[in-house]
């Protein structure tokens, strides 16, 4: 199966029962049911407003566009729900544990409207993929998409639980190490 890979992935400070986390796994709970179109443009429209109100709280991130990129939607969902699955292990170097990773994937027709609308939007210069005003303009992305060339979607926010956190040190290390400072 072909397809355009577009994902968004941002590491969030939002502490343990942070009222802002609970709404964006209320989002993760209402994406695990079969949505109509409509439905799915509302939700991802919800989740695009949860990102541009924490996006000052945004401390790292990481997004991708990929023409042909059918196999690197599967390698994401894969590697998420792999790691969703191990039991979650604390950070024991004392660092505070007070980040969440939020994670916005979409496998859209080739050709299709929203891979245009995502291409046209994706188009920056290199030296703004890293700033608060590309992370606010892709995150105001998410509700433009056409929901009928949408093959695919997920949304994850990791780790799930209110009490359960990522500390900063963990997320610049190893196996996060792809994951840029947002300025």
């Amino acid at each position: 199966m072909s397809g355009v890979f577009f994902a968004l992935q941002v590491a969030v400070l939002s502490p343990p029962h942070d009222p802002w986390r609970a709404q964006v796994a209320s989002a993760v709970r209402e994406h695990t049911r079969d949505l109509r179109f409509a439905d799915q443009r509302v939700l991802w429209g919800r989740v695009a407003n949860h990102l541009l109100a924490a996006v000052d709280r945004v401390a790292l991130g990481f997004w991708d566009f990929v023409p042909n990129g059918a196999g690197e939607y599967a390698d994401w969902v894969r590697g998420i729900e792999d790691d969703t699955a191990e039991p979650w292990v604390p950070d024991a170097s004392g660092a505070r544990m007070d980040h969440v990773l939020v994670s916005a994937l979409f496998l859209l027709a080739a050709g299709g409207a929203s891979a245009q609308v995502v291409g046209a939007r994706c188009d920056l210069p290199e030296d703004e993929w890293r700033t608060r005003a590309t992370w606010r303009h892709l995150f105001a992305t998410l509700p433009l998409l056409d929901f009928s060339t949408v093959r695919n979607n997920a949304l994850y926010l990791t780790p799930g639980g209110d009490r359960a956190a990522f500390s900063l040190r963990e997320l610049q290390g190893e196996g996060y190490d792809y994951l840029l400072r947002v300025e």
